[in-house]
């Protein structure tokens, strides 16, 4: 018996071949789209889950409030956080402190700066990193010890040789290492190719570090990581210490006019569902995540809502041979088995096509998402498990249906071809068409919004110029010199006249400068302090940057009264202080990281940051803390100023190596979260139109098929071929007409809530949505035309006899 059913599904297959590609084509691209997708999504769910306690670990945020009532949430505490919650809540199981640390190490004469950590005793302890040497109970318990990864090891000393060596930190300090790593997963938040322990900072500093640990309520750069007891409930902890802060530190808060809460996050939420940037790692987004998969199960369907489709449209065909089967005895069971069966094939087909698409697209795949996914990954159980239930939903979905409502006829009925005329095979065939095109048109909405939103933020002025600027990084230079050394390269670089200016500073716009510093205006009524982000930048910085002056003027070069007091302010300062006007502000006595001094310059409004973001206070002082240096070259070709650089820094920076970019391409790389949302709803809507329109091809032939004698009649009586395209498309324009009516209010709201996340936004427009109608009448158009046409030039005659 299933070797009969076998031979009927092949010759069904052979025999209806253009109807066997579009369903097998389909689905394998359905398939493999959704097979590629859910590798990328396994990845991103699966970020720190390879940690033993992960279940019970949690990081403490910090949601601080200004006395203007602006909010800011943070993936940091300040210091005395960690130690007074671990005394006074038995709750909590143990505690530890992490803070990001990039020392530059020296490897056979040239200098690098490496991503790690700072941590106390309890790291281990509370996160469960394994070590494949040393005891994790003491590694870093003393001050001047380091615990390496293993790539680190093999790169200073050599695979094997690290364990109880010096490592050489900033060319003056000694570190011990006292443990190394067992290989650390690509899955995990932090990123770090060391760890030394908190100890060596106590001991640097101590006086700094007992101020810190009793005062330092709102100096908001140590995470804690908190391990919970077993059977300890999150949120009811999370409730009890949220207003922590405003209990234990009311004298700064009165103080400061700030204050704060705290949050749990759970640790295995960290990368997806933070939002917030950290010092040690990147930063996922469920909402992408979510997207990716909605995508991925919408092309999927599609895909086999097209195999419904023309499987329901060809039933007609195979009416008669049902009704004869079940006059002759065939129970509806073993129909059923059958269509399941011919299902089963085709979709068998289907899914040895889409690996083959897997095969061939996974490196292209790996690049755009930044993902290294590996050909392993197709053989892990999850992914032969993910495939085995794709096939077999696959074979339900395409099979069950048009099996059950081709059985539940009466044979009587089918013989008669009274099912041809069934309402309800003909209304699924509509709901499907429907269904696929208001995802399509939903797909091309949100591709051309997308796209108008990142021109509209590349297009909009920033207050600055940021064309033939170069940028050199600074943070490899060891930083006992780095700020004579980066004098004497700006000093140097303006010896070419490929160099119109320079400067020296600590941020240039797309960078961060000192983020979150109290400032203290005067004439502030309210007598609080505000956030603002502090720059410490040279005399030089306006005039390289093409800052704009509102008031006031810029800092004078040499001048010792402006390097000790002088500050510039931007106009959101201006009036975030509660001065009147930028030209009131000039001579006002300002207070920022503990330095005093008046304002003598305020700075037309520029985006130091991406158009996500409002504009923030911005004050800047002539503060020699300097990480990059930038040079404007003159003309419109770089090369010869990049040649004078490199001469230039290797005189000055002999076994450093030189990292350089350019401003305006730095700044656009902000924006690439949206360029690559732009790219995937780009991709997916074309896949989706492509998908539809197969499906949309096959039925308007087999409705060209099953009309044939109706058409050769309407020729004879004078129909043109013009009528007969608008008799045989209409009906599939009022299909897609309905899908538009639907799909653009539903597009509507999803992109309004989108573009509430931008700080800059672009107004929906109609025309976006009317391209995205307009483009998939066009499509649908061309695709039944093709077969209307050709059908509506067949010679009368031959229709005639097609019975």
């Amino acid at each position: 018996m299933l070797r009969t059913y076998l031979k009927i599904a092949w010759r069904n297959l052979s025999k209806h071949k253009l109807f066997s590609v579009i369903n097998i084509v389909g689905l394998a691209i359905g398939i493999g789209c959704s097979f590629l997708i859910s590798l990328w999504v396994r990845d991103e769910a699966s970020f720190d889950q390879f940690l033993p306690n992960a279940n019970r670990v949690f990081r403490l945020e910090s949601t601080t409030t200004s006395p203007d009532g602006s909010q800011r949430q943070l993936a940091a505490v300040g210091w005395p956080v960690g130690k007074r919650l671990q005394g006074e809540y038995p709750e909590v199981e143990q505690l530890t402190y992490v803070k990001g640390w990039n020392p530059q190490l020296k490897n056979r004469g040239t200098y690098s700066t490496e991503v790690g950590l700072m941590a106390d005793e309890h790291f281990l302890a509370v996160l469960g990193y394994e070590l494949a040497q040393g005891n994790p109970n003491t590694a870093l318990a003393e001050p001047f010890t380091v615990i390496l990864s293993p790539e680190a090891e093999e790169k200073y000393f050599g695979k094997g040789k690290g364990m109880g060596q010096v490592l050489m930190v900033n060319d003056t300090l000694p570190h011990r290492v006292t443990g190394i790593f067992k290989a650390i997963p690509s899955q995990s938040h932090l990123k770090f190719s060391l760890v030394r322990s908190l100890a060596s900072l106590h001991t640097l500093y101590p006086e700094d570090m007992a101020y810190e640990y009793a005062s330092g309520w709102f100096d908001l750069n140590v995470a804690n990581y908190v391990l919970l007891k077993p059977g300890v409930d999150a949120g009811a902890f999370a409730a009890k210490i949220k207003p922590f802060v405003s209990q234990r530190a009311q004298k700064v808060i009165q103080e400061t006019g700030m204050n704060s809460t705290l949050q749990l996050r759970p640790l295995t939420d960290v990368y997806l569902e933070s939002g917030m940037p950290t010092e040690s790692g990147p930063v996922g987004s469920a909402q992408l995540l979510y997207l990716f998969s909605a995508i991925s199960l919408f092309i999927l369907l599609i895909a086999s809502l097209n195999v419904i489709n023309l499987s329901t449209a060809r039933a007609i065909e195979r009416a008669k041979e049902v009704g004869v089967k079940k006059v002759l005895g065939v129970t509806k069971v073993q129909l059923v088995g059958q269509f399941l069966l011919e299902a089963a094939v085709v979709c068998m087909l289907a899914t040895l096509l889409g690996i083959l698409l897997v095969v061939l697209g996974l490196p292209w795949f790996s690049v755009f998402t930044g993902k290294d996914l590996a050909y392993t990954m197709l053989l892990s159980p999850f992914s032969l498990l993910l495939l085995a239930i794709i096939l077999f939903a696959l074979i339900l979905l395409t099979g069950f249906y048009p099996a059950w409502l081709l059985t539940a006829y009466q044979p009587i009925t089918v013989l008669k071809g009274d099912f041809s005329r069934s309402s309800q095979g003909i209304f699924l065939r509509k709901v499907l068409v429907v269904g696929q095109f208001i995802v399509a048109v939903c797909l091309i909405s949100c591709t051309g919004v997308a796209w108008q939103q990142v021109q509209s933020m590349q297009q909009q002025p920033l207050g600055f110029d940021q064309h033939r600027v170069i940028l050199v990084d600074l943070k490899d230079v060891a930083a006992q010199g780095r700020t004579r050394l980066a004098t004497s390269l700006r000093q140097e670089l303006l010896t070419s006249s490929q160099v119109g200016q320079a400067t020296a500073c600590n941020a240039v716009p797309g960078q961060s400068g000192w983020v979150g510093q109290f400032a203290f205006g005067d004439g502030n009524q309210t007598g609080k302090g505000i956030l603002v982000e502090h720059i410490p930048v040279d005399a030089a910085y306006t005039k390289t940057l093409h800052l704009s002056l509102r008031a006031g003027r810029d800092f004078l070069a040499g001048n010792k009264a402006d390097e000790k007091d002088a500050f510039l302010v931007n106009e959101t300062a201006v009036k975030t202080f509660g001065w009147s006007s930028p030209e009131q502000a000039i001579g006002k006595k300002l207070s920022v990281s503990g330095i005093n001094g008046q304002v003598v310059g305020v700075l037309k409004n520029y985006h130091q940051h991406s158009l996500q973001e409002t504009i923030h206070p911005i004050v800047m002082n002539l503060m020699p803390v300097y990480k990059v240096v930038a040079l404007r070259y003159t003309g419109n070709n770089p090369v010869s100023a990049v040649s004078h650089l490199r001469a230039v820094w290797a005189k000055l920076f002999p076994g450093y190596s030189l990292n350089y970019a350019y401003l305006d391409a730095t700044f656009e790389q902000q924006y690439r979260r949206e360029q690559r949302l732009i790219q995937t709803f780009s991709v997916s809507a074309g896949l989706a139109i492509f998908i539809g329109c197969m499906g949309l091809f096959g039925l308007a032939t087999f409705t060209a098929k099953q009309r044939t004698k109706e058409i050769g009649v309407r020729k004879v009586l004078g129909a043109s071929v013009v009528n007969l395209i608008a008799l045989l498309a209409k009906d599939f324009l009022k299909l897609v007409l309905l899908a538009i009516g639907i799909a653009i209010p539903l597009a509507w709201y999803v992109l309004h809530q989108w573009l509430q996340g931008f700080a800059y936004r672009v107004e929906l427009s109609g025309w976006v949505f009317a391209w995205a109608g307009l483009l998939a009448i066009g499509i649908t158009l061309l695709t039944v035309s093709m077969q209307s046409i050709r059908a509506a030039l067949v010679n009368p005659v031959k229709s005639l006899r097609a019975e």
